[in-house]
């Protein structure tokens, strides 16, 4: 880079404006690319500085820009910061620096004025955090002073709004651009779209005036129609800020939207709109703790032999309709669960395990295992079978074996068949998989060829 070209997501520095430390601590952005162009770069200054900083609870943004130096002898365009970062925060919001203060101050006395949170409380819980800051929450905020590393026990609520909350639509209008610099390829919701919901999560904090609250996380979900007058809900944008991050609370978040989606009567599923890696892990991981619950029906009919590979269709969707899971999702976490429980000594039950997995791995990766010969397309599958268990084996940490993973000699050569070639692609897949292939839905985590 040119020494006028600075990273955008180094150069811009956010900060919540009133957090009790460390969450009051700058952080930066993973992406930029929406506001500053795919380089995320930003031309025409020496020592940039691009604090864009937000009132805890409420998120009133303040923006501040300064620099070391400014290239004034080019004739190329130097990039205008506020005009690309303009269309992405609310004009009638924002606020100067030391505006920001003084609302930020107002907000952690916890008074009747103070911010309060949109929406219906419907979950609280506690988190053990050791202090990490070196010194009090300064006497701007009239907090008393603690020791360094002195573990507290913090305080933290969950609330749901829709549209129709009063206070929402603005608050909501504030938070977005969050959502630009954390989450890949996300896009602004548009208010006018009744069927959205959210849930957020807050730090409460007892002050002498009442309780002071802090933006922590959200989540927003979509709710569509699905035959017959049911309800499919959507989970599409989830995130916890950086300062609050690995504290579990995106599993609480995640946790209480599964537990209320499961009482409501009108939605007969929750699924996830194109997750990332990191979400992706979280689910597994709360999936995988609620299905193995010990009195819970899935380890029971487990247990009981009447759930095993091959699975009982009718049994499995059963199950799957009262734990409102997304197809893929429930057949993936099914497989982990078998695993945990398999005895891999068995020739028969490593095979029935071995096809019940591959059966499904053919189904998503169909057209193009078709694309190659029989030989390619059996040693394919069974490569992505290998990888698919490695990652079980780490989710579960059940050591495979190579009972288990050894590759089946094929005893039938389908190539002497009199089939039209249509069929012999049909007994392909049948002498592999075994019978009763069906269609299902589409899955991130499954491996593609």
């Amino acid at each position: 880079m040119s020494k006028w070209t600075s990273n955008a997501n180094e150069a811009t520095r956010l900060r919540l404006v009133g957090a009790p430390p460390p969450y009051n601590d700058v952080f930066h952005p993973e992406f930029t690319y929406p506001i500053f162009g795919d380089a995320e770069t930003i031309y025409g200054y020496k020592g940039l500085n691009v604090q864009l900083s937000f009132a805890s609870g409420r998120l009133t943004p303040a923006l501040s820009v300064t620099y070391d130096a400014k290239n004034t002898l080019t004739a190329a365009k130097l990039d205008d910061i506020e005009g690309a970062l303009s269309p992405f925060l609310p004009e009638q919001d924002m606020v100067s620096p030391d505006d920001l203060s003084q609302i930020a101050i107002k907000d952690a006395l916890g008074s009747t004025e103070s911010f309060k949170p949109h929406g219906e409380l419907v979950h609280e819980y506690t988190r053990a955090v050791k202090n990490k800051s070196k010194s009090s929450i300064a006497s701007l905020f009239s907090a008393r002073s603690r020791p360094s590393n002195m573990t507290q026990e913090r305080k933290f609520s969950i609330y749901h709004a829709t549209w129709d909350t009063p206070g929402f639509r603005d608050w909501h209008a504030r938070l977005q651009i969050m959502t630009l610099f954390y989450i890949e390829g996300a896009s602004y919701i548009q208010n006018d779209e009744e069927k959205w919901e959210f849930y957020t999560i807050f730090e409460r904090v007892n002050t002498s005036d009442g309780e002071a609250f802090h933006f922590v996380g959200f989540t927003s979900l979509y709710r569509f129609w699905c035959w017959p007058g049911k309800i499919r809900l959507r989970l599409s944008q989830f995130l916890v800020l950086p300062p609050y991050q690995r504290q579990a609370h995106g599993t609480e978040l995640y946790n209480t939207v599964y537990d209320r989606m499961l009482a409501d009567d009108d939605v007969c599923e929750l699924a996830v709109e194109d997750p990332s890696e990191a979400f992706d892990g979280l689910r597994d991981s709360c999936d995988l703790a609620r299905l193995s619950k010990p009195q819970g029906s899935v380890l029971k009919a487990i247990i009981s032999q009447s759930l095993k590979p091959p699975v009982d269709r009718q049994i499995s969707e059963n199950l799957r309709a009262k734990y409102k899971m997304a197809a893929r999702q429930w057949a993936r976490m099914l497989e982990i669960i078998f695993l945990q429980h398999l005895d891999q000594t068995d020739i028969e039950s490593a095979r029935d395990y071995r096809l019940q997995v591959k059966k499904r791995l053919y189904l998503v990766n169909r057209e193009v295992l078709h694309q190659l010969d029989r030989v390619q397309r059996l040693k394919k599958l069974h490569e992505t079978f290998e990888s698919v268990l490695e990652e079980y084996s780490e989710m579960s940490g059940v050591e495979l074996s190579s009972t288990l993973l050894d590759a089946p000699e094929i005893q039938v050569d389908v190539s002497a068949l009199e089939l039209p070639p249509m069929a012999k692609r049909a007994a392909n897949a049948i002498i592999e998989h075994g019978e009763d292939i069906e269609d299902g839905e589409g899955a991130r985590k499954v491996p593609r060829l």
